[in-house]
């Protein structure tokens, strides 16, 4: 009998969470029958060859992953071969799962908007478009990883079947959307897709994503979407669409409605792609009869027009002497039409073989099944059919040739679009020699089809899928099937395959295609519509023993021969050495036994040699040693049998146990090589002494013998009297007939010395007198009268009682009075007959009684007991009153008992209809069943005798009745009849209702029945129709029964409920009447803190809660034990929400403090500056519902636990009494909101509550009543009560108030107040007068206020309206405005220039490029000579370091200077990168060293104050240099472009720099403007546009056809002219560099209008407007250009109009706001008024959009015409907008940033390595100091300076406003890097409240970076070295050296002295002498000789 038969008679079903997954748990039952079947195959009992299908059971499926909601149906399954994790493709959602199957991360992807109707882009909004959305569901049809572009593909059904690519490091992030067509757009079409390679080019190999798609006619779009196609994978567009070439194969038009193709698989092999399909036999209409078939399909790689597309028929065919599976038998010999799965695999040797082609050579699998009738749904009719790409190949060959020769005439492919030839073949010869069939055109239907024989047949069961794997020489195929079974089967040949084991993983559910094992191929992935589950391949383990694991048929499993255990050859060590070390599976080989040992025992005091015999013979030349249990080995010799070797000396063995006679050991044997046991057996050292009768003796296993006369036992007979002996059972009688023949006559315990077998038992009344008399069997001779004794033992106590023989045999016991003490009418007592004082003769039992006890029940004489026929052996008799021995009765005994006795009757109620078992105990009830047998009734109603004991107990069956009645119940005996004193009652049973009507289907439910009569009869059972409700009879009363309900199969409403009573039922009817309703769900749980003590409200949302009576939480030990700590109650509030109280934990939290305790005793400190904290799995009980016990499985780790903190704790009053004084109440305490809220605290003073208004770490505040309230106690005053939750209460004192005490007046007091009183009155009556006269005044005023208050109110609101309008309708992508544009990145010169040397153009440094690097042979002059040796000295690792030292210790060397040395270092050393990375080592360690002795270390770096800082930072650009251009270079100009974008989108005020849309609030135009956007055409008369000064500016012409068309530019009309010249640059020079393009002071702007009219626009001319003493720049609006305006740029001429002299009248100067003085034009920008002239400057002052206010500037009265300021604040929804819009943008550029890559230098993972070692040095356990310092060196050094200033690596233009608005980004990325939590309000600055939500999101990229970065692999000094070097070559002759050393020899000559000291200071360079070489540099340079310095 297999395991799976054993396990399914236990019905085992529990559930076992292991790691990551469930496993199933063996019942005791099922335990044990496993033993005995591993016990019967060990003993050669092994059961016939076949596939063990329950093995799973102990523990194949190692984890699986579950969803929650049924809906969410999984489709396909993909697994990324780098990071093993699992993406997992469903309807509506997408998973991503790590190797173990845990839950990572899940992106919803529908139901979405849709309509089949609408293009992939989306739909049109208008009503009339008849595209109307409805929500659809969105079923994942293609699911695959790129692993180039480490990308995820998904396609969906929503769309018309479009697909997006999500990263795979964060599936989270926004993904690609590519609006193509690709897959079907319907639940049930059919979509496969792989990636293979395609050469559609003569030059490269590039992947595609190769795709076929079933027709859905779903939408007028899906005529366009092909059959097959090969798309990029860039946007999924075709690979290649032209007019002669397209890259997609369609079926006709005609056919494509009714000709549905089927995709099941795709792969490629060669030089074809190929697609396994599913079509009807014929393309026409009314040939449907002739059914479906299973074809290939292939196509060139080379064919970028698919016209090598070729089909031909797969066939696999049954036949019936096919080798069928054990368990299924096939008598079918049909074809397997319908192809299911398959999969391709290098085949290894056995499979190679058996098909005639060379091992690795690719071989298709495939799973077929019969089709049901001519439909292409599949029967449970199925097989496996085997086919080699050789043959395949070769099959499409001869059906070419055969069309190419012209043995057939057509092509047979009219139902694919563009045929070949229109279908025809070729004439015989017409064709030609084709060397190479992919450069023709084919589009031939194969004639000839593909034929295999089925490998196996299975009968009643559907194979779904297919995966393969190799192992050894092995192939293996793993088979899913319909009912959710794996079929392991070994493809040993293409014929034959062995079926050997089938493994259950999801029972009753299909396993889907997506089968697949993990990179490693040690697990399988399985997959169903709702599970994914992790399968081991193999279970080697489980056999235990060489021939199970060799005939378990596992061909990954093999006996390793030296452990003795069966493991895969990878766990063997040494396996590959010799052969037998791992006995492979199918191999032949024999399993190494060790047969027998001889002997395989021997006494314990003797010594001797044992001869192992062990088959096969051992390899001769090797040593072995024997070990003897725990002795030291032995050295074992080699003969012809085996081994053989001496047994260990006396004090190596072992000590036999006192109650024992034997001691076993292992005796094995021991490989020298090894030096572990390989074989073993049981060896036995025995004791015959230890036995002490001569029966155990001589029965024991070892060949022990009595001595009779001797009385012991021994091995060797030579010491007994040869006439006396017993010889054992196991002595052999060759043994015998060699050392004594005589003994042969005595062989057995048959002949020991014995009490005769009697089949009477020995009964003795208890005290009386008797004697005991016994029979002895081979009575020693010699034993005379008085050797004899009996010892009996009775209760502990042993009486010596004198013995003699009689006739030789007998032996009699003298007389004495035996009796025993114990209640019990039985006892049995021992007797012992010794003879010689002390040998022991034999040993027997006997049996004292006492008839009283016999003759009585439960206390009380019985007299049917007493002389009950079963009794008489005993002679009792009833003898008066009570039973006795009949002999000890001094009356006369009766011989009639009396009538019965009724003690107990139970139940005393039940049904009319009867059938309750009443059970009726007393005595005299009769001596046997006939004797009360129809003597029983209830009233007239006879009750039906069911079981009957002896005169104390009936139990009866009642009979019906027709109406409820009570009687009494009578019994009678043969002598008479006995009533009942209690009446037995029959009742009517009434059901009324049953609460509640609805509960879970897992069942659970405790139901409520109502009625009446509920708790009568003896047999009550509850049923809701057909599911059975399980009866709590001990919670049941006559008004209701309590049952709880059972698992229900699926959702239903229940209406019909019965209730049986006995024979009674009664039914309750409703159409609703109880309803199994979905399980419920948890789907969040908040908050996730608490305290130990509990009670804190927890609120949990889920779905279908209601369902639940009393839902409890509950809380966990640990993360893997189902061990509960404790629970507690929660209250639905609705179905979707509940609270519950969080469980206490106090004992478990204490465990954890005293183990903190503990390890600070030990030196270890534990983190306590938040308090001690433990995190619990929580989980919860809803009735039957298991799904939520263990929510892990269901939602995320830490989704599911609870983070426990210490209690909070009060802190009573002082004195316990508080004065209160008013106002709030102040309470202290600690710990009060590490894990509450104010919605957890409630404080009461007295019976009143104290409102809760603030709640902090060590202090509450709340608001006490206006009113003391009243005592609580004697003291009259109220307590103040503190409950935190609901189970934590501190009573913290008592409250007074503090009354205002009355004052007394004097008598003056009241004068004075009356005469002020009368002063107020004439006051006030001047005061009315003064009124009434200015009253009229002042209604004048008013009216004019409100008529401005209006003007305001309008303009607020119209300004809210469109503020509103652009936050819904203007944040949209800019990717497609901001186009392709080339990026102007500088060259390495001018970035280093612009890094190291901020703001300086010229410097020294700069090489002329014109001038040729030359690296001279020696110095030429003083000067060259002198900074060589300065050079030398540099290149000095201990002078370098001093020097800097040295400055950095002197007060005048500022922080300028320290950034210039540190560039001119970095500059010299830029050749030495390796050298220079080596200083910045030292350097770096010596600031980490003086920083941790600070009181706040995480602020090294965090500003540039010495010189390693700025070094670092150069060093930083240099490395990044690469990096940036190539990697994070377009995404940080994209943000550039798109933050400049749009903020020119609207108006910028040109001197202010305000704009309209800005990131920055200091940058927000803050009025309205009234502005249009209009287009203007750019027109030149001049091709080359020669009036434009481009010659110096740019190094390329324009060529004619580009100015065919006007070039469009829109811009503003409140824009000034400048600005117009400006976007006009950007447009026509958009892919120019900056520094090339001409300048808007060079250049006019004509206004081309009317018949020839030209008209140049300037800022600033003779129409220029004045407002008072402020002139307004021209605009386009100024002059009135429109929409679609004409203008040319022309060359300004030298004598061109100045600004400088335009005023109409003498302006003078003004104090002018601050905005405006120091706002400066910009030279080239255009955002000025072109004359490069502050405000300030200026006789005029001008404006462009907003006026400064006359009262501001002049100090005088505002007039009263001015314009209605809005309100500012109201302009702030710009930020927003601008935000929204470029939001992509900056997440792009922080995902760039921060994700790690091959591209990012290997510098930053030394520099972290870095830091990270030297927080280690320095015990520095803080991971927020770390993080700063990654932060200050990386992020915070280098990124904040480029989001600053793009300027320094690309050649734009960086206006204020745009400057403005990347410093939001600046502290954005600031506030990223930060580690502490920042508290944001409505006063908090713009910049940080702008992005506050994205600030967690950004921060977790951080975090992961800096995670991923410690991950990659350490840079090793060889792999840095490398690196430098590499940079050091770079830069090379881009800077001119010696000028650099000249300028940092200035700092020399400035602190020559201080160097000089410093130098002789240290040791190591006073040891070489660099002091005295630093005044050689200053000789030489002074044209000295050096000997002289």
């Amino acid at each position: 009998m297999r395991v799976r038969s054993l396990l399914k008679m236990t019905g085992e079903d529990g559930l076992l969470h292991g790691s990551g997954g469930l496993r199933r748990s063996p019942t005791p039952l099922s335990l044990a029958l496993i033993i005995v079947w591993g016990v019967l195959i060990n003993l050669g009992c092994s059961a016939p060859p076949s596939p063990d299908p329950g093995r799973n059971s102990l523990g194949a499926v190692v984890a699986h992953f579950v969803t929650i909601n049924e809906s969410f149906v999984l489709k396909h399954l993909a697994i990324d071969p780098y990071s093993g994790r699992a993406y997992v493709g469903a309807v509506n959602r997408l998973y991503e799962l790590d190797a173990n199957l845990r839950l990572e991360a899940t992106v919803p992807t529908g139901p979405k908007m849709d309509n089949p109707n609408c293009h992939a882009s989306g739909c049109r909004e208008d009503k009339d478009s008849g595209e109307a959305t409805g929500w659809t569901n969105n079923v994942n049809k293609v699911l695959l990883v790129d692993p180039t572009s480490r990308a995820l593909i998904s396609c969906g059904s929503v769309s018309q079947g479009a697909c997006h690519k999500y990263n795979l490091t964060n599936i989270t992030l926004p993904p690609e959307f590519a609006p193509h067509a690709v897959a079907a757009n319907d639940e049930n079409s059919s979509t496969f897709a792989f990636i293979g390679p395609a050469k559609y080019s003569m030059w490269a190999i590039s992947n595609v994503l190769y795709v076929g798609t079933t027709f859905t006619n779903n939408g007028d779009y899906r005529h366009d979407v092909p059959a097959i196609s090969s798309r990029n994978l860039y946007n999924f567009d075709y690979a290649e669409y032209s007019f002669a070439k397209q890259s997609m194969l369609r079926i006709d038009v005609k056919y494509r409605d009714h000709f549905l193709v089927k995709y099941v698989y795709g792969f490629n092999a060669s030089n074809y792609a190929y697609f396994v399909i599913v079509q009807k036999q014929s393309y026409l209409h009314g040939f449907e009869e002739q059914g479906y078939v299973s074809r290939l399909a292939r196509t060139c790689i080379t064919d970028a027009n698919y016209d090598s597309y070729t089909e031909v028929t797969l066939e696999c065919n049954g036949l019936n002497s096919l080798y069928r599976s054990n368990n299924h038998n096939s008598n079918s010999a049909n074809s397997y039409n319908i192809i299911q799965d398959a999969k391709i695999i290098p085949a290894r040797e056995d499979l190679a073989k058996s098909l005639g082609i060379a091992k690795g050579d690719l071989v298709f699998v495939g799973v077929f099944a019969q089709s049901k009738g001519i439909t292409n749904e599949p029967s449970t009719e199925s097989a496996i059919c085997i086919y080699s790409l050789k043959d395949i190949e070769a099959k499409f060959t001869e059906n070419i040739h055969v069309c190419f020769n012209g043995t057939v005439e057509n092509r047979n492919m009219d139902y694919i679009s563009g045929p070949i030839l229109e279908g025809k073949c070729f004439e015989p010869g017409g064709a030609g020699n084709i060397p190479n069939f992919c450069e023709v055109g084919l589009k031939i239907s194969g004639s000839i089809p593909i034929v295999q024989t089925a490998a196996i047949q299975f009968q009643e069961t559907l194979l779904t899928s297919v995966a393969l794997a190799v192992t050894e020489q092995h192939t293996v195929a793993f088979v899913g099937t319909s009912h959710g079974t794996i079929k392991k089967i070994l493809l040993s040949s293409a014929l034959r395959v062995d079926h050997y084991e089938d493994t259950e993983v999801d029972p009753g559910s299909a396993i889907l295609p997506d089968t697949v094992l993990d990179p490693s191929g040690h697990f399988l992935y399985v997959l169903s519509t709702n599970k994914v589950i992790k399968v081991r391949v193999e279970q080697c383990e489980m056999w235990t023993n060489c021939s199970t694991c060799l005939n378990s048929r596992d061909p990954y499993c093999g006996w390793c021969s030296l452990e003795k255990r069966c493991t895969v050859r990878g766990a063997c060590k040494k396996a590959m050495a010799i052969s037998p070390r791992w006995l492979a599976v199918g191999s032949g080989q024999e399993c190494i036994s060790f047969e027998r040992a001889q002997p395989d025992r021997i006494p314990v005091t003797q010594l001797g040699s044992v001869t192992l015999v062990i088959r096969p013979n051992l390899p001769a030349g090797a040593k072995y040693k024997c070990v003897f249990g725990n002795a030291p080995p032995v050295d074992a010799e080699l003969k012809s049998l085996g081994l053989e070797c001496k047994t260990p000396a006396l004090n190596f063995r072992p000590v036999i146990p006192d109650d024992q006679d034997h001691v076993q050991v292992d005796l094995a044997v021991r490989s020298s090589e090894t030096n572990k046991d390989f074989v073993s057996r049981s060896f036995y050292y025995y004791n015959c002494t230890r036995h002490t009768r001569c029966r155990s003796c001589v029965k024991s296993s070892w060949g022990c013998s009595w001595c009779v006369y001797e009385n012991r036992c021994v091995h060797d007979t030579s010491s007994c009297n040869s006439s006396s002996v017993v010889s054992g059972e196991k002595v052999g009688l060759l043994h015998m007939m060699h050392q004594n023949p005589a003994q042969m006559a005595t062989h057995g315990s048959g002949f020991c010395p014995r009490f005769k077998d009697t089949s009477e038992p020995l009964l003795l009344p208890n005290d009386m007198t008797k004697k005991i008399r016994l029979e002895i069997e081979h009575l020693p001779r010699q034993a005379s009268h008085s050797d004899f004794i009996c010892v009996i033992e009775i209760e502990d106590t042993t009486v010596r009682v004198p013995a003699r023989v009689e006739g030789g045999r007998f032996v009699v016991c003298e007389e004495t009075r035996l009796s025993y003490k114990s209640l019990t009418g039985e006892y049995q007592a021992s007797v012992t007959v010794l003879w010689k004082q002390n040998h022991h003769l034999d040993t027997t039992n006997f049996t004292l009684y006492k008839c009283e006890i016999l003759g009585s029940h439960r206390g009380h004489p019985d007299c049917s007991l007493c002389v009950t026929p079963s009794n008489a052996k005993y002679r009792c008799t009833w003898c008066g009153e009570q039973c006795s021995f009949r002999e000890s009765c001094a009356k006369i005994p009766v011989s009639k008992c009396p009538k019965p006795r009724i003690d107990v009757i139970k139940p005393l109620s039940g049904p009319m209809e009867g059938g309750t078992f009443v059970t009726i105990e007393g005595s005299d009830l009769g001596l046997k069943e006939e004797d009360v047998r129809g003597k029983i009734h209830i009233g007239s109603v006879p009750c039906e005798l069911v079981t009957y004991q002896v005169s104390v107990r009936i139990v009866c069956r009642t009979g019906p009745v027709d109406r409820e009645m009570d009687s009494t119940i009578q019994v009678g005996n043969a002598v008479g009849y006995t009533n009942s004193s209690v009446h037995f009652s029959y009742k009517n049973i009434r059901l009324s209702r049953i609460t509640p009507n609805k509960g879970p289907r897992g069942g659970g439910t405790q139901l409520t029945i109502v009625g009446s009569h509920l708790n009568i009869g003896s047999v009550v059972s509850v049923t809701l129709q057909s599911y059975p409700c399980h009866v709590n009879t001990s919670h049941s009363s006559s008004s209701r029964i309590t049952c709880t309900t059972s698992e229900a199969v699926s959702n239903e409403t229940i209406t019909r409920l019965q209730l049986n009573i006995d024979n009674a039922k009664r039914m309750l009817e409703d159409h609703a009447l109880y309803r199994y309703i979905h399980d419920p769900t948890i789907i969040e749980i908040k908050p996730l803190k608490s305290f130990v003590s509990g009670g804190r409200m927890i609120t949990v949302h889920g779905t279908n809660l209601d369902a639940i009576q009393s839902p409890e939480m509950i809380v966990y030990a640990d993360t893997h034990t189902p061990f509960i700590i404790n629970r507690t109650t929660c209250a639905v509030i609705n179905p979707t929400q509940m609270e519950c109280p969080s469980p206490p934990i106090n004992v478990e939290f204490e465990r954890r403090v005293s183990e903190a305790s503990r390890l600070t005793a030990r030196g270890s400190t534990p983190k306590r500056d938040r308090g001690l904290e433990t995190s619990k799995r929580i989980g919860f009980i809803m009735d039957g519902v298991s799904s939520v016990l263990q929510l892990q499985n269901y939602l995320p780790q830490d989704k599911c636990q609870l983070v426990y903190v210490e209690d909070p704790v009060v802190s009573p009053f002082p004195d316990n009494v508080k004065l209160y004084k008013g106002d709030t109440l102040v309470i202290e305490g600690v710990h009060l909101n590490e894990a509450c809220d104010e919605t957890d605290v409630t404080v009461m003073i007295g019976n009143q509550k104290c409102n809760v208004t603030s709640l902090a770490q060590n202090q509450l505040v709340c608001t006490p009543p206006d009113l003391q309230p009243p005592g609580t106690d004697d003291s009259r005053l109220p307590m103040v009560t503190v409950r935190v939750g609901q189970f934590l209460k501190f009573q913290v004192g008592y409250l007074q108030y503090e009354l205002t005490k009355t004052s007394v007046f004097p008598i003056e007091a009241y004068w004075i107040a009356a005469v002020s009183a009368m002063i107020l009155l004439a006051f006030f009556g001047v005061v009315v007068f003064v009124y009434r006269r200015k009253s009229t005044q002042a209604e004048r005023e008013y009216k004019r206020i409100q008529i401005q208050m209006d003007t305001l109110e309008s303009n607020v609101r119209s300004e809210c309206k469109q503020a509103f309008a652009e936050l819904q309708t203007d944040m949209r992508d800019l990717t497609a405005d901001l186009g392709a544009s080339a990026i102007p990145y500088l060259d390495h010169k001018d970035y280093v220039m612009k890094v190291f040397f901020p703001g300086v153009t010229e410097h020294p440094i700069i090489r002329d490029p014109k001038v040729p690097y030359i690296v001279m042979n020696g110095p030429s002059t003083n000067y060259d000579a002198a900074m060589s040796q300065f050079e030398v000295l540099l290149n000095n690792k201990y002078f370098l370091l001093a020097f800097i030292e040295t400055l950095e210790g002197q007060r005048s060397f500022k922080l300028r200077d320290k950034v210039n040395v540190a560039s001119l270092l970095m500059i010299i050393l830029m050749g030495k990168m390796e050298y220079a990375t080596d200083i910045l080592q030292s350097l770096l360690h010596r600031l980490i060293n003086k920083s941790v002795g600070t009181k706040y270390p995480q602020l090294m770096l965090r500003r540039t104050e010495t010189v390693v800082e700025k070094m670092l930072s150069n060093w930083m650009a240099l490395c990044m240099y690469s990096y940036l251009k190539d990697h994070a270079g377009p995404s940080l100009f994209l943000m550039f472009k798109a933050i400049k974008y749009q903020i020119e989108k609207g108006p910028v005020d040109s001197y202010t720099h305000d704009a309209r849309y800005s990131l920055s609030e200091e940058r927000l135009l803050r009025e309205p403007i009234d502005h249009n956007l209009i287009t203007i055409h750019l027109v030149q008369e001049d091709p080359y546009y020669e009036k434009i000064p481009y010659q110096s500016y740019q190094t390329f012409q324009v060529v004619q056809e580009e100015l065919d068309e006007k070039i469009q530019c829109k811009v503003l009309d409140c824009d000034t002219i400048s600005q117009v010249k400006s976007k006009i640059l950007d447009a026509l020079y958009k892919n120019t560099h900056y520094s090339l393009r001409p300048s808007i002071h060079d250049l006019d702007l004509e206004w081309r209008h009317g018949r020839g009219g030209h008209l140049t626009l300037q800022d600033e001319d003779l129409t220029t407007r004045t407002f008072g003493e402020w002139k307004k720049v021209n605009t386009l609006a100024h002059y009135g250009v429109k929409d679609s305006a004409v203008v040319s740029l022309v060359a300004r001429p030298n004598d061109s109009y100045s600004n400088m002299s335009l005023c109409k009248k003498p302006c003078n100067y003004h104090n002018y706001p601050t905005t405006y003085l120091n706002s400066t034009l910009s030279g080239k920008a255009g955002v000025g008024n072109g004359v490069g002239m502050s405000v300030r400057d200026r006789e005029c002052p001008v404006f462009h959009l907003v006026r400064p206010q006359e009262d501001n500037v002049t100090g005088t009265t505002p007039r009263n015409d001015r314009t209605h300021k809005a309100i500012p604040e109201i302009f702030l929804t710009r930020l927003l907008s601008t935000k929204g819009t470029i939001q992509k943008f900056v997440d792009d550029f922080f995902d760039t940033i921060f994700t790690v890559n091959d591209s990012l230098p290997s510098a930053i993972k030394w520099l972290f390595d870095l830091l990270d070692e030297a927080a280690r040095r320095h015990n520095i356990l803080d991971p927020e100091v770390i993080h700063a310092w990654k932060s200050n060196s990386y992020p915070l050094r280098f990124w904040i300076n480029f989001i600053k200033n793009p300027d320094f690596i690309f050649d734009v233009e960086k206006a204020p406003t745009v400057e403005a608005s990347l410093g939001v980004v600046m502290q954005t990325l600031m506030d990223a890097c930060s580690t502490s939590e920042q508290r944001l309000g409505k006063d908090s600055p713009s910049s940080k409240l702008l992005f506050a939500k994205d600030i967690p999101h950004y921060r977790n990229l951080v975090s992961k970076f800096y995670a991923d970065i410690k991950n990659l692999p350490q840079i090793s000094d060889q792999e840095m070295n490398s690196a430098m070097q590499q940079l050091s070559m770079a830069h090379l002759a881009h800077f001119d050296h010696a000028a650099a050393l000249k300028e940092l020899y200035i700092y020399v000559s400035q602190y020559n002295t201080q160097i000089l000291e410093a130098l002789e200071m240290e040791p190591y360079c006073k040891k070489m002498h660099l002091a005295h070489r630093l005044d050689n540099v200053a000789c030489t340079l002074e044209g000295e000789e050096t000997s002289m310095c």
